[in-house]
């Protein structure tokens, strides 16, 4: 894999916006920590393992990789441009996808 779906970004943006709410309802009955607490997990594990650079497998910042849908973006270690795939059946930029 040599990209990055969008729609991992958007879970990830899924994931702390539940994480928030989760946090705020908290503060009204203590059982919603346990689920923002889960969010949190959820959002963690998925960043870990998705996403990353695809070569170098270091970690991206989700601001980068959202804006790197429209402008492209580099990886902070090894250079290598990511690329974002909006749709799962299409073809990332240039012939082989690389």
């Amino acid at each position: 894999m040599k990209y990055i779906y969008v729609l991992d970004i958007l879970l990830e943006y899924i994931f702390m916006f539940a994480f928030a709410v989760f946090l705020v309802l908290g503060v009204f009955n203590w059982r919603f920590f346990i689920a923002a607490g889960a969010a949190l997990v959820l959002y963690v594990i998925w960043a870990l393992a998705r996403l990353r650079c695809p070569w170098c497998h270091s970690g991206v910042e989700l601001g980068e990789l959202a804006r790197a849908r429209r402008h492209g973006c580099h990886c902070p270690a090894c250079g290598h441009e990511i690329t974002v795939v909006t749709r799962v059946n299409k073809n990332p930029r240039g012939r082989r996808g690389e």
